[in-house]
């Protein structure tokens, strides 16, 4: 990803982690020597008494559509509206403060395809296969996310989204 950036000369004026290290190491990975701020808001899906275990466990009874939706609950896990409310109210706080207008925003995977759902709808969500440092860009106006294209910078292919 930071290759990616670093060929088309994207630069931000505003980064943002995950809380989890994780994300964190890879902001740093990716944009080196540049302060950011780490958000609780942004971190991963909760997956309660789940947390750690297989993804055996976590994909069996699996819907697409869904999107895990209130099956982590009883494991004391986030409900799907609950990952939508935390990192949507999160991203719009980010757009209705920042005093750029490219920002860099590093968070996980579940947690991105919960936001891509709520942008552009369960079923258009599912054409977007989303893994380790893909991006996903989108644009805000008039308090509207929308999303533009998923780019994954390890093979050049872009997917842009027909809005």
């Amino acid at each position: 990803a930071g290759q990616y950036f670093e060929a088309h000369q994207i630069t931000f004026g505003n980064l943002y982690s995950s809380s989890s290290e994780r994300a964190c190491d890879t902001l740093e990975c990716v944009v080196p020597d540049q302060d950011y701020k780490r958000l609780k808001g942004l971190k991963e899906w909760h997956f309660g008494i789940l947390e750690g275990e297989s993804n055996d466990l976590l994909n069996s009874n699996y819907d697409v559509e869904d999107a895990f939706g209130d099956r982590l609950v009883v494991f004391d896990g986030e409900s799907k509206e609950e990952v939508e409310a935390r990192f949507i109210g999160t991203l719009t706080e980010i757009m209705r403060t920042t005093d750029s207008d490219t920002n860099l925003v590093v968070s996980h995977g579940t947690t991105l395809d919960v936001f891509l759902r709520k942008v552009i709808g369960d079923t258009a969500a599912t054409q977007y296969f989303i893994g380790n440092c893909h991006i996903l860009k989108f644009t805000y106006d008039n308090n509207v996310f929308q999303f533009i294209e998923k780019i994954d910078p390890e093979n050049g292919d872009i997917s842009k989204h027909e809005n």
